[in-house]
């Protein structure tokens, strides 16, 4: 297991409507990353088979578990808040590490 990063998969459902809106809030807050050791994998626009699941799949690593927290709190980041409530229907974060060498 390598344990040079910590890597987050997040699952974004939106809601009905709110795509455009759901583009400009990641549009604000995933330039954020770098300002705290974190990077983008891969961003994923899921080809929908069934009601329940994501739009969007993305991938991103921190350094550490903390890089993520500061992410998570960065002021500029909390000032989008409201926008995630108004346009995501469920998000889901698992926390990981990659297991290639």
């Amino acid at each position: 297991m390598n344990t040079d990063r910590i890597y987050y998969t997040y699952l974004v459902q939106v809601r009905e409507g709110k795509y455009e809106a759901f583009q400009d809030y990641e549009s604000k807050v995933l330039p954020l990353l770098p300002r705290h050791g974190g990077k983008l994998e891969i961003r994923l626009q899921v080809r929908k088979t069934g009601p329940q699941q994501p739009d969007e799949i993305h991938v991103i690593s921190f350094p550490a578990a903390g890089d993520m927290e500061a992410y998570r709190h960065d002021p500029e980041r909390l000032q989008y808040a409201y926008l995630f409530h108004e346009v995501v229907e469920f998000a889901t974060l698992i926390e990981g590490y990659s297991l290639l060498p």
